[in-house]
């Protein structure tokens, strides 16, 4: 009897343990989604979904970026929506997703009047890094993206 109990047990113990192995791949998928946006997708509202705000003036939320940034680099799960708006007012939406080793992007310029209207794009890029434009601003990019077009940026001051 003690037997079959003991074998009971550690066949129990052996499904435990391999129960527990399948949920650790999983567990690298990111589950909170974004906050839903509201239409018109104004500055003011961006903001107060916690988006980082791109404006011609300047960015709002910008510790979120920040903060986003720290993660990449320390390889923690992280996930942000920025949201760029053109001179006409128009909202471009990228959202970057870090699952700690690579970053999933989606870019949205349905909301643009000039925009494609050929709906989302999305990519994989391996981490971002610094580019100097002809100006001389430096832009935070995505790097090491699989499709060549890479329409992120966003300026490092």
């Amino acid at each position: 009897m003690k037997r079959v109990l003991l074998t009971v047990l550690l066949v129990l113990i052996v499904l435990t343990a391999c129960e527990a192995k399948d949920r650790s791949v999983d567990s690298r998928v990111i589950t909170k989604s974004f906050p839903e946006i509201i239409e018109p997708h104004n500055p003011e509202q961006a903001e107060q979904s916690g988006d980082v705000v791109v404006l011609l003036e300047g960015i709002r939320n910008r510790d979120k970026w920040n903060t986003f940034m720290k993660n990449v680099k320390k390889k923690h799960q992280d996930q942000i929506r920025v949201t760029k708006y053109t001179i006409e007012g128009g909202s471009i939406i990228h959202k970057l997703i870090y699952d700690g080793t690579a970053i999933q992007f989606t870019y949205d310029d349905s909301r643009d009047l000039y925009g494609s209207k050929q709906g989302m794009k999305t990519d994989t890029c391996k981490g971002i890094g610094t580019m100097k434009s002809e100006q001389g601003r430096i832009f935070y990019v995505l790097t090491g993206c699989e499709k060549e077009e890479n329409a992120f940026s966003i300026p490092k001051r």
